[in-house]
């Protein structure tokens, strides 16, 4: 699966996206997805250009499908306070899904990520639960009951 339990963290605090695509670039360095930093976060940035990245319900999901990253992976954070996103609604984001995925030999993979993540956050339920959850192991074994994602490359 390719939510792991490493990479999901509750209450944080980020003022803004830039900082979350910081985090999100220097977790998937410290995973060992990526080698550059600087490079994975400057892929999120030319994703984001394209158009937002933020969904309805406070919700976003930013991505990169992108040479710079080995493996993929999916980074959730939940935030303490909701940041500023442009997202679809105009609402702040307090739910983020950072994904990054290769660019080469996934070529459909970064679609299923995405796909199976909105099925389930149109979901009242599934929403309900992420914004609910008190701790990182509660809500990994629930993604793992609710999101079907296997790694096929």
């Amino acid at each position: 699966m390719l939510i792991a339990r490493d990479n999901i963290f509750l209450n944080q605090t980020f003022a803004d996206k830039q900082s979350i695509f910081r985090f999100l670039a220097h977790h998937a360095v410290a995973q060992g997805w990526a080698e550059s930093a600087a490079q994975i976060e400057a892929d999120l940035w030319e994703r984001e250009k394209q158009y937002s990245t933020g969904f309805e319900n406070q919700i976003a999901i930013p991505h990169a499908k992108t040479a710079n990253v080995s493996r993929a992976g999916v980074i959730f954070i939940r935030l303490q306070q909701p940041i500023p996103w442009e997202s679809l609604d105009g609402q702040p984001v307090q739910i983020i899904f950072g994904l990054l995925v290769p660019e080469s030999g996934a070529q459909f993979l970064h679609l299923k990520i995405i796909n199976s993540l909105a099925s389930q956050i149109v979901e009242d339920e599934f929403r309900a639960y992420l914004f609910a959850a008190n701790d990182e192991d509660e809500l990994f074994h629930f993604m793992q009951s609710r999101i079907e994602i296997k790694e096929q490359i």
